[in-house]
């Protein structure tokens, strides 16, 4: 994907910094990310809440409340 090369270069330096991941998707039942929860989580950063937070498709109104709650609570990280 486009974000890998991204991540690589980054991944060595996220020993004990704060990460939090989110992301949408349209296909398969998000396992890219549990791969890149584990990704940054065995580099040694400290994941917000343990997992990542992903959306199927496009927010619905319920979605849009839960990715404002997950912004508001990594801007308290």
């Amino acid at each position: 994907g486009e974000f890998e090369p991204f991540f690589t270069t980054l991944e060595a330096k996220l020993a004990g910094k704060k990460v939090a991941l989110f992301g949408s998707y349209g296909w398969g039942d998000g396992e890219w990310m549990r791969d890149w929860q584990t990704r940054v989580t065995d580099a040694g950063a400290h994941l917000y809440k343990n997992e990542g937070f992903i959306i199927n498709e496009t927010p619905d109104e319920d979605d849009l409340k839960d990715c404002i709650d997950f912004g508001k609570g990594v801007a308290l990280m």
